[in-house]
């Protein structure tokens, strides 16, 4: 029997769990001219929300590609995997890609190939350090209104982990995205990201290219009597015996934070398979074991940390992220100064170590979280 309980990919089918109100939204917002933020904290379901959508606007008959640049180290990563995202979208034949290529980037002298999966995928040679290539690129940028106008049908385009591109492209790449996403009319667009300080910094920053470019869609947590129900309802039709309290006190341990809960309940699931009752103490046990699996990739990350910025660290764990700035958590920790605190602060969010919330610091990583309060 399979495990019921899956992470670490997007999660489709009777393993994705609720977000019914959000995919309803996108859904009919992304047929028409849009514009969508989608801001989301790491672990909350951002990239299987958008392939659920995705899935059901495809069926639509609408044209969707969706970008993943969460790896990209370059601006020529950038136009290789949007270019290759659009083709495959239009056209998964590599006959048709063909034809679409020619028939539109000639002037960019394309290599085409094929995936491993069988899907085209495209190749520029240029250097962004030319005006004339970046003037080119708006023809990469042109590719998805100019194949929806000859199909007569919407193309949708989502980016994942948008905030990538900018980090790499700047300003330049912003402004002259926007200038040309602002003619399109048969269209729509995503950007998502869940870094979240630096969505939030490109669209509402009045001196950034994309500020007040769309609507911005903060994705939050799925309520826990849902969260909860998914839980319960994934162990007992399996044959496992589970009480609601314990499933609410795995939904607390790991923050209702969609990813932690469905890793949590995989290793729960895998280490009761005996017993087939869940109780707390193998919640605790599967906790402690996670966090052992882990433990060298923690001990790396904190090797890698400074004093001033492990000492910031067991002040978040130990007082939930909250009144940072206060004497007492200053003095107890020996954070020294405001103005240190906020650079620490900082400097730990470019690492993607911590993320602000509304009234407080979070850590990333629960687990590495609990690694840290016990230090």
């Amino acid at each position: 029997m399979a495990n019921p309980f899956v992470y670490g990919q997007s999660i489709l089918g009777e393993a994705f769990t609720d977000r019914k109100r959000e995919i309803g939204y996108l859904f009919q917002a992304l047929q028409s001219p849009a514009r969508i933020f989608l801001i989301s904290p790491r672990r909350y379901g951002k990239s299987s929300l958008l392939q659920v959508v995705r899935q059901k606007l495809v069926q639509e008959g609408l044209l969707v590609a969706y970008v993943d640049l969460h790896k990209i180290a370059s601006m020529n990563e950038f136009a290789d995997i949007y270019a290759s995202a659009i083709l495959n979208a239009a056209d998964t034949r590599i006959e048709k890609a063909a034809k679409t290529i020619l028939e539109m980037l000639v002037r960019l002298r394309p290599k085409l190939a094929i995936e491993s999966t069988g899907a085209p995928s495209v190749t520029f040679e240029y250097s962004f350090q030319s005006k004339e290539t970046w003037r080119e690129l708006e023809e990469v940028y042109q590719l998805p209104e100019k194949i929806a106008r000859k199909r007569g049908t919407r193309f949708v385009v989502m980016f994942d982990e948008f905030q990538e591109a900018s980090v790499i492209g700047g300003d330049a790449l912003e402004k002259r995205l926007r200038a040309v996403i602002q003619t399109h009319t048969e269209v729509s667009y995503v950007f998502a990201g869940s870094k979240c300080h630096l969505l939030y910094e490109m669209v509402q920053n009045e001196k950034r290219p994309f500020y007040h470019m769309g609507e911005i869609f903060p994705l939050g947590k799925i309520p826990e009597t849902e969260m909860a129900d998914f839980v319960l309802d994934r162990f007992s039709q399996t044959g496992y015996r589970i009480e609601p309290s314990m499933a609410e006190q795995i939904l607390r341990e790991m923050r209702n934070i969609p990813y932690n809960v469905q890793l949590l309940c995989h290793r729960l699931w895998a280490q009761t398979r005996d017993t087939k009752v869940v109780t707390r103490e193998d919640v605790e046990l599967a906790i402690r074991s996670l966090i052992y699996t882990y433990e060298p990739i923690f001990g790396e990350l904190w090797d890698n940390l400074t004093p001033y910025q492990k000492r910031l660290l067991q002040a978040i764990a130990s007082t939930g992220g909250k009144a940072l700035y206060s004497s007492k958590i200053i003095g107890g920790y020996g954070l020294e100064a405001s103005s240190f605190v906020n650079k620490g602060l900082s400097l730990l969010q470019k690492k993607n170590v911590v993320e602000k919330r509304k009234d407080h610091y979070e850590f990333n990583d629960i687990f590495f979280e609990k690694w840290v309060s016990k230090k």
